[in-house]
């Protein structure tokens, strides 16, 4: 039984027609993906007219029916893609990313809600300092190892007000958050050590 092409498959075709060997993204990566996940559901939802309001099919000859379907095509496309070099070069980032980026999340935006009152204070700029570090952050394990100790740090300082700003708030994350810091780290060590006992296979990923 012949094995079915997944949308990687399919977009790797297209891509190796083109000629273009440069990334046309001038955002982060992670911000085009959720874009085209809108722009997907944007063109699906208002493809047909509806009452007074035209639908975009009447632009179909430069909108074609089929952009909603190849936007979230091309998003699984790129999220494998992704995933197929993490494992490459990173490991511990396709293994433990998930929950890293959650965790930074979760603290970022209870740090936020506790100091989004309209009085200024350090820990304002702190926080602002770290949003600032962190914004173009990549998908490595050492950017996410860092970020994680850096909201885990301040999460820490701020931890009996978090509580008593949003009942609800874990405090459990902040040691979560050191604690994953420090198996990526690990990882990466581990995985930094095998690639030296292994010079061709280290240099072909490092050049």
């Amino acid at each position: 039984m012949a094995k079915q092409a997944t949308d990687f498959d399919r977009w790797v075709k297209v891509a190796a027609k083109s000629e273009r060997t440069d990334n046309p993204l001038n955002i982060p990566y992670d911000i085009a993906v959720r874009e085209a996940v809108v722009a997907a559901a944007f063109v699906k939802k208002y493809w047909e007219p509806d009452g007074d309001r035209p639908g975009l099919k009447r632009v179909k000859s430069r909108l074609p029916a089929s952009s909603s379907e190849e936007l979230l095509s091309l998003v699984h496309a790129v999220q494998e893609a992704q995933t197929r070099l993490l494992l490459i070069v990173d490991p511990a980032v396709a293994d433990l990313g998930e929950r890293a980026r959650f965790v930074v999340d979760e603290l970022e935006s209870a740090l936020e809600f506790l100091l989004d009152d309209d009085v200024a204070e350090p820990a304002d700029a702190q926080l602002a300092r770290i949003k600032e570090f962190h914004a173009q952050d990549g998908q490595r394990s050492s950017a996410l190892s860092q970020a994680l100790r850096d909201y885990a740090g301040l999460a820490e300082s701020l931890k009996d007000r978090l509580v008593e700003a949003d009942e609800a708030f874990d405090v459990r994350l902040v040691a979560e958050a050191r604690k994953l810091a420090e198996d990526l780290q690990r990882r990466a060590l581990e995985a930094a050590v095998d690639d030296l006992g292994n010079p061709r296979e280290f240099g072909e990923l490092h050049r």
